[in-house]
């Protein structure tokens, strides 16, 4: 089965286009390893340049991960569904039921002078500071997030959360049990972008592959009681 020769189509381009192919429709399963540079040559007649860049636009588009000493394989991302309707319901839970492993893991916990779009959506005053939490969530072993929570000072002063440790439950669970700030509601906005060169590193991610950046703004409002004293007259 060889490639056309179309004066529109580069011929690597023609055998990424079958290779991708065969990886969305599942002919080329999650982990599987494609075959040798000499066989995929015959296979569509191509120079093993032209092999080498096909691979190479596929590892840019993140489908495929080279292994020194072992070949190319389909980069295995299973989908982590929400299954719950439980809006902040656990990870885990989920990934438990579809039988995947889900880890956080804590990067750093650091007071910090907020961007200013944090600043404007958490109404903060000139000058005013949050405590930054940040963590990697990884699924079946392989990153899929990093995430960061900016937590008015004011708030986390004297708490957990200004402190390197995993939190039971995460921060909102902190917040509204332990703190008395019920979550009253929350605004999400969705945008694509490129990473950043710390990003790609650390969710492992090829050339060329944007993310999604989601931003949440969650307003909570501070409950309390009050003892009841004497009627007013």
């Amino acid at each position: 089965m060889g490639v056309a020769r179309v004066r529109d189509r580069p011929v690597y381009k023609q055998v990424a286009d079958a290779l991708r192919a065969a990886i969305r429709g599942g002919q080329l399963a999650d982990g599987a390893l494609l075959a040798p540079e000499t066989e995929l040559m015959a296979r569509y007649g191509v120079s093993r340049n032209s092999v080498r860049n096909a691979v190479a636009l596929l590892r840019a588009e993140g489908l495929v991960v080279t292994e020194h000493g072992r070949g190319t394989f389909v980069r295995a991302r299973r989908p982590l569904r929400r299954l719950s309707s439980s809006r902040y319901s656990k990870a885990k839970r989920e990934a438990a039921k579809q039988g995947m492993q889900v880890d956080q893991q804590l990067l750093g916990v650091e007071v910090v002078d907020p961007p200013q779009e944090v600043v404007d959506r958490l109404g903060l005053e000139p000058g005013e500071q949050v405590v930054l939490r940040r963590h990697l969530l990884s699924v079946g072993g392989e990153p899929v997030q990093l995430a960061g929570s900016h937590i008015p000072l004011d708030i986390a002063r004297g708490t957990p959360i200004e402190r390197f440790e995993k939190l039971q439950g995460g921060v909102h669970a902190l917040l509204e049990h332990d703190l008395g700030h019920k979550l009253e509601r929350f605004v999400e906005e969705l945008t694509f972008r490129m990473p950043t060169p710390e990003e790609a590193r650390q969710l492992g991610m090829g050339a060329g592959v944007p993310v999604v950046r989601l931003l949440r703004t969650l307003r909570h409002v501070l409950v309390y009681e009050m003892p009841a004293g004497d009627p007013v007259p």
